[in-house]
């Protein structure tokens, strides 16, 4: 008896384990043959959330149709069946189709190597706790506690695969890893099996002609189930979305809400509850309040306090899920009807997946889908809650929907005063939106009425924007995120997240003026003036294509390929109604659109005199662009005497001690610059930004040259290794600030003009 929850509880620990470490392993294992399009992470997310949900439907399929030894026989071959395939690893020679979309072979792919382990490994946390409820245990007939230990162990790998996982082991050790802990699960899965087998005969569910009417689980408990399993889930990619994209591009950053959201499953479904049903509603009601008062109020802490407000947003997210999952919890069925109850959560799960990783980004070209779960969220509050009573709202009276229209507009009134003249009004918008909030918070249908109206007309669903000044003349939306123009008098910037991909000066006499990170003080123009001392004709690689500023690097004879992932910049780079670098620097040119490492490694060796590696994204990365395998194709592509130049301005990660390790593997010199001050530009008001670009090069003359201009070999750090296909570490290259004040003293002591 006293082994049943030790060896139930560590079984469910080390499945969950395995399946979301496996998540990360095989889509990073993918990800060099395929590139870096966020289509790749959103493929690999729709397949294990598919056999996710194939692998519960087995297991209650299973658990209705078998017996429990028959079950327990099934499940265990089944284990031993798709141990054959193990370690993990994809085959030589197993490479996408050119010239189609790569998603179809992509799903192939991982359903022929990872999707039979996934699927069987899948079905092990709701078909165990149905064998314990056929144990003679004394909490047999409530096995959802178990559904914490499983939850434990996604955390654990949801946390250690950052952290551990990936900066101790490469690929394949974290294959063979994976492969061990699998046969570790047949042995714990074999003696649970057994436990339940001296039990099986005398403890087979049957329906009784005394069962409560109660027992049976109706069409309205499924749509439920699936409702508050949808909203969460949509809640959770719709928060990472805005917080990794309008707030705080952090690397890792996603990992928080992950976490957030497998913690809620694991206090509601634990066998003590540490809250009330009043004090989850409580606490959501009051951090959705504090949300909508720092719309109003404290729009400019998301300028100087960013991680205050991801703070904000991610209490109002673990409230909202909290509160759902709770609600989720209270409403499951008894042990009888567990591997439904869990078919149909993860049925909910995948519905709120596909609605913002295919559905928003077609229909919407903001990212509402974040209001609109808010919203959904605000209405399931109530009506999920015990105390719901449709009868409510037939007491709404013109008070009431005068309070709802009067709040809301009070509200939106504020979201777009934006002069600091309207403080006091900011102030009292703001006071009576929480003060109507918190006087209705017990009254649920009338708060989530108020706060639903807030949520839709705010900022968050709003196409204005409230985090410049600039008026959005463009906006767009696309797999690859939402791309906006903004336009002041003078310049007018294209904005991928919250980062500027290339800015134009307005009056026609400075339109060919470089500004931003490419102006005449950016390090990347040492490296074209060395370059225009060269009289033979040039040709010019450039991964990432932004609106074309370096075809401004003019040169008698010098033409330029550009690599551009996201076709809709290109056609934008080449619209003249906004922007004419390309078309007006006389540059001969071609666009190649595809992943910038996959292009480039089709074309010719030996034939750019220099690549121009640029392709960051609000911060954060495409590993494979910047592995050792990636840089040593770039410099077979190169001409003995070219230059690879990195653009490597980050805010948050120091990639220069990457390059260093890669470029001393391979031998091959390598130089670093950083300008961090801005300078004005033609005295029109406008500054260049801070640039930090890497050099590597075998070139003396080249080395000569711009290490006369400020350039000095690249940096080592402490711990810091080079990137490979099969190894990456982002958290040692984490803490660009103190990186930078270092590199700056060191440009200074080499005597940098700038």
């Amino acid at each position: 008896m006293k082994l049943y929850i030790p060896l139930f509880s560590l079984t469910l620990l080390l499945s969950a384990t395995l399946l979301f470490s496996v998540q990360p392993m095989f889509s990073k294992m993918i990800l060099p043959l395929l590139g870096g399009t966020p289509q790749v992470w959103n493929t690999a997310m729709l397949f294990f959330q598919a056999f996710l949900l194939a692998g519960y439907g087995y297991a209650h399929l299973t658990s209705h149709y078998l017996s429990h030894k028959v079950q327990a026989v099934l499940h265990i071959v089944l284990l031993c069946a798709f141990s054959i395939i193990l370690p993990i690893i994809i085959p030589a020679g197993w490479e996408p189709t050119l010239d189609t979309d790569p998603s179809f072979w992509q799903m192939s792919v991982m359903a022929a190597i990872v999707g039979g382990p996934f699927f069987v490994v899948s079905g092990s946390a709701p078909m165990l706790q149905h064998w314990f409820s056929a144990t003679s245990h004394k909490d047999a007939q409530n096995p959802y506690f178990l559904y914490g230990a499983s939850n434990l162990g996604s955390m654990v790998a949801l946390l250690s695969y950052p952290t551990l996982i990936e900066p101790m082991m490469n690929i394949t050790q974290q294959s063979n890893s994976w492969m061990y802990g699998y046969f570790v699960l047949i042995i714990l899965t074999s003696g649970c099996a057994a436990l339940t087998w001296k039990n099986a005969k005398n403890t087979t569910i049957v329906k009784s002609q005394n069962k409560e009417k109660d027992d049976k689980v109706t069409t309205a408990q499924r749509l439920k189930w699936i409702a508050l399993s949808a909203i969460p889930s949509s809640l959770m990619l719709g928060v990472t979305t805005y917080i990794t994209t309008d707030i705080a591009s952090v690397p890792l950053l996603w990992i928080l809400p992950f976490a957030l959201y497998v913690s809620t499953f694991i206090i509601v479904f634990a066998r003590k509850q540490l809250f009330t049903e009043k004090q989850v509603m409580t606490m959501s009601g009051l951090a959705i309040a504090l949300l909508i008062v720092q719309m109003i109020s404290l729009k400019d802490v998301v300028n100087y306090y960013p991680f205050l407000l991801v703070a904000v947003h991610m209490v109002v997210f673990f409230t909202i899920t909290l509160a759902c999952h709770f609600n989720l919890a209270q409403a499951k069925p008894q042990a009888s009807h567990l591997t439904e109850f869990y078919f149909f959560m993860s049925l909910g799960g995948v519905l709120g997946g596909i609605f913002n990783a295919l559905l928003a980004p077609n229909f919407f070209l903001i990212p509402v889908e974040y209001a609109i779960a808010i919203a959904a969220a605000l209405i399931m509050r109530y009506s999920a809650s015990k105390d719901y009573n449709a009868a409510a709202f037939k007491k709404l009276n013109i008070n009431h929907v005068i309070m709802i229209l009067l709040t809301a507009f009070l509200a939106y009134a504020g979201f777009f005063l934006i002069s600091n003249a309207h403080v006091m009004a900011l102030t009292l918008c703001s006071m009576i939106a929480f003060s109507v909030l918190t006087l209705t918070l017990n009254t649920k249908w009338l708060f989530g009425s108020i706060a639903s109206a807030i949520i839709l007309c705010s900022p968050v669903a709003s196409p204005i924007s409230i985090f410049n000044n600039s008026d959005v003349i463009l906006r767009d939306r696309n797999f690859f995120g939402v791309h906006k123009l903004l336009e002041t008098d003078k310049e007018r910037k294209f904005i991928s997240g919250i980062t500027d991909h290339g800015t134009q000066l307005l009056k026609e006499e400075d339109k060919l003026t470089r500004i931003s990170y490419y102006s005449e003080h950016s390090p990347l123009t040492d490296v074209f003036n060395y370059l225009d001392k060269q009289e033979t004709p040039q040709h010019i690689g450039g991964l990432g294509l932004g609106i074309g500023v370096i075809a401004c690097y003019q040169h008698p004879n010098r033409s330029f390929d550009f690599y551009e992932i996201d076709k809709d910049v290109a056609d934008l780079a080449e619209n003249t109604k906004y922007f004419t670098y390309l078309s007006d620097c006389g540059s001969p040119y071609e666009i190649f659109i595809g992943d910038g490492r996959l292009e480039t490694a089709k074309q010719n060796n030996a034939i750019y005199d220099a690549i121009v590696i640029d392709v960051f994204t609000s911060d954060n990365i495409p590993v494979h662009i910047i592995t050792q395998e990636a840089i040593e194709m770039y410099l077979r592509k190169l001409k003995e005497d070219g230059i690879l130049v990195m653009h490597i301005s980050n805010k948050y990660l120091d990639l220069e001690p990457v390059i260093h390790e890669i470029a001393k593997n391979i031998n091959i010199p390598a130089y670093g610059k950083f300008v961090s001050k801005s300078f004005p530009i033609k005295d029109i008001g406008v500054n260049s930004y801070p640039a930090h670009y890497i050099t590597l090069t075998h070139s003396a003359d080249a080395a000569t040259y711009i290490t006369n201009h400020g350039w000095t070999p690249t940096m080592p750090r402490e711990g810091v290794r080079a990137w490979t296909d099969q190894y990456s570490n982002i958290l040692n290259v984490l803490g660009n600030y103190t990186a930078g004040i270092k590199r700056v003293q060191i440009n200074a002591d080499a005597g940098d003009a700038e």
